[in-house]
């Protein structure tokens, strides 16, 4: 009689993923963004006022800092005129509030508008240059603006500044008076958390929308151009228009981050537009990670944090190198995470997924390491 052979062990599977709204994977993917909007819910409970203050003027410069990102992380475009349409936003918003009496949130809106159509100007004679021609254009283009805002002083306020004023009720009678966030009672939140909460919800917004664009058949149009023009254009991806839509888009968000620092300064000056305002949002992307969503919020906490909490710290007679410490910074940070926080994060996390997802998790030594090295060379690659 011969012995019955028993049918081999099955190699270890790994079930395949739900794909519903618990699925493990996507719950890590979207760990980092839940952490940081639980940390943005609670901080104005645990700062005094003048904190929240410092951290409510950070919103805007991420929301700006998102729009260069679309521009250059995912696009390929580079520009160094942000600051320019920066300040056309801050300045439609205020002169729609102190001329026109518009709302708000509303002037938000008015001045997200007419960066779009300025973004879309500059966007159409960007179809013809690029690359470094294009960054000088933008250079021009930041640097003309505060000379600008000077040459009509009656609608601007010149180089003395605009004050952002609205009609309110002031000892007996009706004043123009500088404009002010008042919480609703129902709220139970000091006037300076109402305002910081109103700030976060746009920007969540703002970063939703970028979310779903790069998500979106456009997104994947925007990454196919800045890969290869050529190779997009054969697969059908109309360039011109792409370029140009994102150029507007880009904008409107520049636009939007603007008006709410307008609308948190309450007066405006020429000299808070300068070209410096345009690598601020350059070292906010590249902190944090160019092409990445979270990256340029990650990167307006790094400068925020920087400028308004440890540069104060600093002995006075370092005050004059405050731009050579903060240049060691990112060379420093460049060197150890290239990719940015949130890129470098995204790296980490993606081999550590290769790692965890092998078949039968029994790999040698020397079978891990090339996983490993495979694993970089894809990353490689992609970035």
């Amino acid at each position: 009689m011969t012995a019955s052979t028993a049918p081999p062990a099955a190699s270890p599977t790994i079930a395949p993923s739900s794909g519903g709204w618990l699925d493990r994977d996507r719950l890590i993917r979207a760990a980092p963004a839940l952490v940081l909007i639980l940390i943005a819910v609670i901080l104005p409970n645990v700062l005094d006022a003048r904190n929240v203050d410092q951290v409510t003027a950070w919103i805007p410069l991420a929301i700006a800092a998102m729009g260069l990102n679309l521009l250059t992380g995912y696009n390929g475009q580079i520009s160094v005129g942000h600051g320019a349409l920066y300040g056309l936003g801050a300045y439609t918003s205020g002169l729609l509030v102190t001329n026109q009496g518009w709302p708000l949130l509303w002037s938000v809106v008015g001045g997200a508008l007419m960066c779009f159509v300025a973004g879309i100007v500059i966007g159409l004679p960007a179809l013809r240059i690029r690359g470094l021609y294009l960054a000088l254009v933008t250079l021009a283009v930041a640097m003309l603006f505060p000379d600008l805002i000077r040459q009509f002083p009656e609608l601007t306020g010149g180089s003395s500044g605009l004050k952002i004023t609205s009609p309110q009720l002031y000892r007996g009678e009706v004043r123009d008076r500088a404009i002010k966030w008042k919480a609703p009672s129902w709220s139970g939140l000091a006037d300076d958390q109402w305002r910081y909460y109103v700030y976060l919800v746009i920007a969540v917004l703002c970063f939703v929308l970028a979310r779903n664009l790069v998500n979106s058949r456009t997104g994947r149009a925007m990454v196919a151009v800045r890969d290869n023009e050529i190779a997009a254009e054969v697969n059908g991806v109309n360039v011109a228009q792409v370029k140009v839509l994102t150029f507007g888009v880009s904008s409107a968000l520049a636009g939007v981050g603007g008006a709410l620092y307008a609308l948190w300064a309450t007066q405006l000056f020429p000299q808070s537009f300068l070209i410096t305002a345009s690598f601020y949002f350059l070292v906010a992307v590249v902190v944090g990670g160019p092409a990445t969503i979270l990256g340029p919020a990650v990167g307006a906490l790094f400068y925020g944090y920087f400028y308004d909490i440890a540069r104060p710290k600093l002995p006075e007679r370092f005050e004059p190198a405050t731009p050579l410490i903060l240049g060691v910074l990112l060379i420093v940070l460049m060197r150890v995470a290239p990719a940015g926080v949130v890129g470098s994060a995204r790296r980490l996390m993606a081999r550590f997924a290769a790692r965890r997802d092998a078949v039968g998790g029994s790999k040698t030594g020397d079978e891990w390491a090339t996983v490993d090295e495979g694993m970089s060379e894809e990353l490689d690659e992609q970035e």
